[in-house]
């Protein structure tokens, strides 16, 4: 009987003591735990804006090395008696760029046309093969023949792309003709 009465008189003390929290030991529970839930939601919503932009700058890298490679190699064959030649001021590109050669009996040309899938601008070259978008997410293209200090002239295109997320990049393109 010693034996269970000192059995009931241990639980009964347990049950006095385990009576549940105290309200601060609850606030200060609820503010830990908020702290780090908006630590964790903060993480996520950086990680993800940082993809985003990476996403952004791996498309517009993209969009301008296409564009690069053409606008190389088509201004290296534009002729002598180009009508961009005479472009000596700035000029939008809503103005065809007209390299003077013609490509399967086409005038290869650049120019910029209103996109109806994606908003903005998309520049386009025309040539042998049909009209074909070169670079979309045009927000500002202009261009205009400048001259280095060798006394060369050289095609400058100056192109601000805005990617998928909002992400924008501005680069000036040359091209080199070589009958200019």
């Amino acid at each position: 009987m010693r034996g269970c009465a000192r059995a009931r008189a241990t639980l009964l003390r347990f049950a006095r003591e385990d009576r549940g929290t105290s309200l601060p030991e609850l606030l200060v529970g609820s503010f830990i735990a908020a702290m780090i839930m908006g630590a964790v939601v903060s993480a996520l919503f950086v990680t993800v804006g940082t993809q985003r932009r990476i996403d952004d700058a791996n498309t517009l890298a993209g969009r301008l090395s296409v564009l690069s490679l053409q606008l190389d190699r088509d201004g290296a064959m534009a002729l002598n008696t180009a009508p961009a030649r005479s472009q000596t001021s700035a000029a939008s590109c809503a103005t065809a760029i007209d390299l003077g050669f013609s490509e399967g009996g086409a005038t290869v040309r650049y120019r910029t046309i209103a996109s109806a899938v994606d908003g903005p601008l998309w520049l386009e070259r025309d040539g042998a093969s049909g009209t074909r978008p070169i670079a979309r997410g045009v927000q500002g293209c202009s261009w205009q023949t400048v001259q280095d200090a060798g006394g060369r002239q050289a095609l400058r295109l100056d192109l601000t792309l805005v990617g998928p997320n909002g992400t924008t990049l501005s680069q000036t393109l040359r091209a080199g003709p070589r009958l200019w």
